[in-house]
């Protein structure tokens, strides 16, 4: 099949594949699988068999991020997002991410602005996952946090929303959070499956091997408490952060191989746990082809902007766009060609309009001359009566930034009712700025005190976007904070 994306899912121990292509009558889907893992001598040759020409592979890290944040802006534009969210990130977490932090984001269009899912990790060790991939015959046009990527099948899963997703294999354990407007929480969890093993005196989970022996699918089960308790904590989470409830529990991954597994679930949380179904794939192989095909469409879809793709600017994808050039040398070539000479007449129309309105107003200033020799010259009254309509704009402007203005007296007055009172800090510097916006300088003796100081802030309803700026040793003793805020 010529074009379209390829998810690849090296997760579980298995390589799974599902290619899609778009077309005017649908998309096209096309499962694939392979028992060997990342590395193993066969992969390469089963890739070579699944990539077609022009087809762009999509994988994702599973693995936990080195800091995961959900920033929020008042604005959509995703120019302007990109320039500043990385500026946000170390705002977020009052650290510079030096050169050896790798970053990108997921878009989440809100009424009010835009929320971004935002993971960093290290260079170093996505380095390393590249070149495993490149061992395996497999150089993928975008990289992306998996998680993030089953934003894709926000449509495709049935049940009411708030939904979350678990999705568990292994060696990972995932979670994310659809509401009514799709995918806005993510998180990872892979220390519950670190606690099972323990628990089961096991170096590594073969959930085929656990399912085809009783004794030890008996005492995974029991262990899967470990799961129940981040599923927990992770619903208690994401209902704090949006204030809804979660309504509907799906399940999905490798772990669905272990027979009872849903059922246990239900029993060990209380309310019900299901697999999950997506028509395309059908009921047997959705829980393990979910992945790969949420990969396939989130390539697919990455077009639209706000997309995340660690490969972007410096880690470039090389060796499959060298033989579709070969391919499509002459069409492309005759495109260009086509399109230079289109290009070159418009830019010739543009010049000879431009020649003639000159020679157009030079005849009209020789003619106004000849008739009023006293002139001195003419006006141009577009330019005349836009700069005077920008003047009026200004003035406007300033009007409705006076009109709209909280006074220092007011912001003051908010600032001093929310500060906590069973905490010790001094403040160094209070400065009000224009909009009702106010930052604040202060010192303490602890992390969880300048943490307690920024939560009575956020929750006392007299501010909106609380951020934590710069936090450092003082120069005497303790530590200095800046946090930033706008009064409501």
């Amino acid at each position: 099949m010529l074009g379209g994306f390829i998810g690849v899912d090296f997760s579980g121990g298995k390589v799974r594949t599902v290619t899609v292509r778009r077309g005017l009558k649908g998309t096209e889907t096309r499962k694939a699988s392979s028992t060997g893992g990342l590395g193993e001598s066969n992969t390469s040759a089963f890739f070579k068999d699944e990539i077609s020409l022009g087809t762009r592979a999509v994988t994702g890290i599973c693995s936990s991020p080195l800091l995961l944040r959900v920033l929020k802006f008042p604005f959509t534009d995703s120019k302007k997002l990109r320039g500043v969210f990385r500026f946000e990130l170390e705002n977020s977490t009052g650290f510079t991410l030096g050169e050896d932090v790798l970053s990108d984001y997921h878009e989440v269009r809100k009424p009010e602005g835009a929320e971004i899912i935002v993971p960093a990790f290290e260079k170093e060790a996505f380095e390393d996952y590249l070149g495993s991939l490149r061992e395996s015959g497999v150089d993928p046009d975008q990289v992306t946090f998996t998680p993030v990527a089953f934003s894709s099948l926000g449509e495709l899963i049935e049940g009411p929303r708030p939904l979350l997703l678990i999705d568990a294999d292994q060696d990972h354990l995932n979670f994310s959070f659809f509401d009514e407007s799709g995918l806005s929480r993510v998180r990872n969890c892979d220390d519950a499956l670190e606690r099972m093993k323990k628990s089961l005196a096991a170096d590594d989970l073969d959930l085929e091997q656990i399912n085809s022996d009783e004794e030890k699918r008996k005492g995974f089960l029991e262990s899967c408490r470990f799961i129940t308790e981040e599923i927990r904590n992770t619903i208690r989470y994401f209902e704090g952060e949006t204030g809804e409830e979660v309504k509907n529990l799906v399940l999905t991954g490798g772990i669905c191989e272990v027979d009872g597994v849903t059922k246990e679930l239900t029993e060990q949380l209380g309310r019900e746990v299901k697999r999950i179904f997506i028509e395309q794939l059908g009921h047997n192989d959705s829980p393990f082809f979910a992945r790969a095909y949420a990969l396939a469409l989130y390539g697919g879809s990455s077009g639209k902007g706000g997309r995340l793709n660690l490969r972007r600017d410096g880690y470039r994808p090389r060796g499959m766009a060298g033989g579709l050039l070969k391919e499509f040398r002459v069409p492309v070539a005759l495109c260009a060609a086509l399109l230079l000479v289109f290009v070159f007449g418009r830019v010739t129309e543009v010049v000879s309009a431009r020649s003639k309105m000159s020679s157009i107003r030079s005849e009209m200033e020789m003619d106004l001359r000849r008739e009023f020799p006293q002139a001195a010259g003419t006006q141009d009254p577009v330019a005349f009566y836009r700069g005077k309509l920008e003047v009026i704009n200004r003035k406007l402007d300033i009007l409705k930034q006076v009109r709209g203005a909280h006074s220092p007296l007011e912001v003051l007055t908010a600032v001093s009712a929310a500060i906590p009172r069973d905490v010790s800090f001094s403040v160094d510097e209070i400065r009000i700025e224009d909009g009702g916006k106010a930052k604040i300088w202060g010192r303490s003796d602890s992390y969880e005190e300048i943490a307690s100081i920024e939560k009575a802030f956020s929750e006392s309803g007299s501010f909106t976007q609380v951020k934590m700026g710069q936090v450092g040793k003082a120069i005497s003793s303790g530590l200095k904070f800046e946090i930033s805020m706008v009064v409501r």
